[in-house]
């Protein structure tokens, strides 16, 4: 009727220490990537912050730039310069001709 169950003695780890094994793995894994990401976060804010500020010194140039632009090509020093150092004057209006096509 009853049989008697035969225990075999088992050698060895459990069954469930490979899973404990993969476990262990992946939290350490995941506690130096922790730091790691940290650190690339903060070299790339560190270069994002260089950036920014080479991008408001090179505005600032463009900005004197086009100041010395409008600067070397306003009417009255083209003006003033045709007429000293050219000698060119305004025509009279006898002096304009009109070309008709």
């Amino acid at each position: 009727m009853d049989q008697p169950v035969q225990k075999t003695a088992r050698s060895g780890l459990p069954r469930t220490s490979g899973w404990l094994l993969i476990v262990w793995l992946l939290i350490i894994a995941s506690a130096l990537a922790v730091p790691y990401s940290a650190h690339v976060s903060r070299v790339l804010l560190n270069e994002l912050a260089a950036e920014m500020a080479a991008r408001e010194k090179a505005q600032a140039e463009w900005g004197r730039l086009v100041l010395e632009q409008s600067t070397w090509t306003a009417h009255s020093r083209v003006e003033s310069i045709a007429k000293s150092q050219l000698d060119m004057r305004v025509p009279v209006a006898t002096e304009v001709i009109l070309v008709k096509p």
